[in-house]
């Protein structure tokens, strides 16, 4: 009887090493050599305590014991992988959102949107694709005369004038107007709000297979950390107050940050005529601030990553926090951050990166500030031994704060590598300079002038240099 247990207790057992193996090979970031070492073990273990087990009780007990130590290998195993392809399959793209508004005068006679049937409704004449669908879902809902303009100002006027009944308008604009023209946000109210996917350009499936093809093959590519203005969630389009292209070499384990500052005056991917502040492009959509880059800097950027505030705010909690330099004594608004070595959390972390105002080159610097904070985290997750006890935790917590388009089998590739050679990666930053600042028009707020910063052509150019040149080393 008892050796039916035993042999009971070895099949479930090796079953269980089955599914541990299944889910390790699965996933593909475990090297060859690590993969075959970790079967061996496996495999001597099992052995050992199959031999064990058939012997006297002094064997026994540590036959059992050789089982339980099996035991918390192959589930420890079968949860971290699982965890991790879990992760992997939430890291897929998703729909972007972008939320529009109906705005009528605060003290008019209209509360809901049916009230504007038959009324006059200002609208855009410079409209994307998106702001059409919006268009005719109202338009589907009540008959509206609409009234289109070129100019921003004389919209304010006309809707508070009772020239016009209604305004429809995209949440950032809207934002912009409240920021700059204080009657518009005093005197106006939203009646209605409505919600629409971003119609996003695709690429081809084969282009995208080659692009994940060459850099698996090549190593070296370009992603775009883009940072938005907003908390909750991360499908919702907003402005990209942060622009960092991130230049990867495996081959030599270089990184480059290159900033570029959130007004820098560039020509939107597709559009002509007047430019706008490169912030505005993230109301376009990620692949506008990705392609609006790649013109500036004549560069690919075939990947991008984008988060929120809460995604900072979360992922440095996650790993316990991120130990900087500061380069300059300043007050924020929760604390007072000292010269020197701080150690930060998700929130001082987040105000470290934000501040512009208190900063002596104001928005050069914060994009400096933003490079030490990705450079901390990096540094911590890829050095810290710690981690791999809240490892579960880090991936759990990092769900849905990250939108990106990485291909997984890239990810993949970079771990397994990773793991593999274990070097430290060399970090490095550069930006793009500016060439003087102005208030100027741009094309998502024509008419009104707002603070612009003019980037500069040989900065460009140089930067430029800089990448292709770590792409290719």
């Amino acid at each position: 009887m008892k050796k039916i247990i035993n042999n009971i207790i070895e099949i479930l057992m090796l079953l269980i090493n089955i599914v541990f193996v299944y889910y390790l090979i699965k996933l593909n970031i475990v090297p060859t050599l690590y993969l075959i070492i970790i079967i061996g073990i496996i495999v001597i273990i099992n052995v050992i305590s199959w031999i064990l087990l058939s012997k006297g009780k002094v064997a026994l007990i540590f036959g059992y014991i050789l089982l339980v130590i099996n035991l918390i290998i192959s589930c420890t195993g079968i949860y971290y992988t699982s965890v991790t392809d879990s992760f992997f399959s939430s890291l897929e793209e998703v729909n972007e959102e972008q939320l529009y508004y109906v705005v009528v005068k605060k003290d008019g006679e209209y509360n809901k949107l049916k009230d504007l049937n038959n009324k006059k409704m200002a609208i855009f004449e410079n409209q994307s694709n998106n702001y059409k669908k919006v268009l005719n879902e109202v338009k589907d809902s009540i008959k509206v005369k609409d009234k289109k303009y070129t100019n921003v100002n004389t919209i304010v006027k006309d809707l508070l004038d009772g020239n016009v009944d209604s305004l429809l308008i995209n949440s950032n604009n809207k934002i912009l107007l409240d920021e700059n023209v204080k009657s518009f946000k005093d005197n106006t109210k939203v009646i209605a709000k409505l919600s629409i996917k971003l119609s996003k350009q695709e690429d081809k499936k084969e282009d995208s297979e080659e692009k994940s093809e060459e850099v698996i093959n090549n190593g070296s590519f370009n992603v775009l950390i883009s940072g938005i203005d907003t908390y909750g969630s991360i499908n919702r389009v907003s402005r990209s107050d942060v622009n960092i292209v991130v230049t990867v070499n495996p081959n030599t384990h270089k990184i480059l940050l290159t900033s570029i500052q959130r007004d820098m005056y560039v020509q939107l991917h597709g559009t002509t005529g007047t430019r706008d502040k490169l912030t505005h492009a993230g109301i376009y959509g990620i692949n506008m601030s990705r392609q609006t880059i790649e013109d500036l800097l004549d560069i690919d950027i075939p990947y991008y990553v984008r988060v929120n505030f809460d995604s900072v705010i979360k992922l440095v909690d996650t790993i316990g926090g991120v130990d900087i330099y500061n380069d300059i004594a300043f007050k924020g608004y929760s604390r007072y951050f000292e010269q020197g070595n701080v150690h930060l959390n998700g929130e001082q972390a987040l105000e470290y990166a934000r501040e512009r105002k208190k900063m002596p080159n104001g928005d050069w610097t914060r994009g400096e500030h933003q490079k030490v904070i990705i450079t901390a985290i990096i540094n911590k997750i890829a050095n810290s031994k710690e981690l791999l006890t809240n490892y579960g935790d880090i991936l759990n917590n990092s769900k849905d704060l990250i939108q990106t388009n990485i291909p997984t089998d890239v990810i993949k590739k970079f771990v397994k590598d990773q793991i593999d050679s274990m070097s430290p990666w060399n970090i490095t930053s550069t930006f793009v300079g500016g060439a003087g600042s102005d208030y100027r028009e741009t094309y998502s707020m024509p008419g009104m002038n707002l603070y612009i910063t003019y980037p500069d052509e040989n900065s460009v150019k140089n930067v430029s240099k800089q990448i292709k040149d770590l792409l290719n080393e």
